[in-house]
């Protein structure tokens, strides 16, 4: 069970890893980086701490989204990767010649995705947060977001996909949890800025 588990991983990582171009090359190396999503990072604190201004409660969720990333990132390598032991694809020795490498191997180990396990905390964090004053957020765009960015890690052949399908579940389940334990925090020491939510206003 577990080695056609195995072998089905290898043949989608693989499909995803030749389906590829030039300009797709460069384009998936580049939004695989953390540099350019830094605008898109400080939108979305912006927005937290002004819908949560009120009686300066901003400070909660924001620390909370803080708190998340550094957990996300932390346990994908410490409770996954240094224990499970998975090669990534670039260096599994049965897959050797057989990848598409344009931004290099990376390193050892690939289980969980931190990229992937990051990224779907993030976009559930901030679904979480923001879907009550926002429609926009409602859509599911962050996931969106987060899809594209863990298709680059199997694109450019440094996650299997099972990789990044592990680390999106593990990362919307802390973000989750990060959630109940902020919302709760806000519900006994700012009640009011969650039963009379801050909107930004009509145009």
């Amino acid at each position: 069970m577990f080695s056609a588990l195995e072998q089905l991983d290898w043949k989608v990582s693989l499909a995803i890893n030749h389906w590829r171009s030039d300009g797709a090359d460069i384009f998936m190396a580049f939004i695989t980086q953390t540099w350019p999503w830094i605008p898109l990072y400080a939108v979305l604190i912006g927005l937290i701490v002004y819908c949560y201004r009120k009686e300066n409660a901003w400070w909660l969720p924001v620390l909370g989204v803080v708190a998340l990333v550094g957990l996300a990132d932390w346990t994908s390598v410490h409770f996954f990767k240094d224990v499970i032991c998975r090669f990534r694809p670039s260096h599994t020795p049965e897959l050797e010649g057989l990848l598409y490498l344009p931004d290099g191997k990376g390193g050892l180990y690939g289980f969980i995705s931190s990229h992937a396990a990051n990224c779907f905390a993030i976009a559930a964090y901030v679904t979480f947060v923001l879907k009550g004053r926002f429609r926009f957020f409602r859509s599911g765009i962050m996931y969106l977001w987060a899809v594209l960015i863990a298709y680059s890690r199997v694109y450019l052949g440094k996650h299997f996909f099972g990789d990044v399908l592990c680390g999106a579940i593990w990362g919307v389940l802390l973000a989750f949890l990060m959630w109940r334990l902020i919302r709760l925090l806000l519900s006994r020491y700012y009640p009011s800025v969650l039963q009379s939510p801050v909107r930004l206003p009509k145009k």
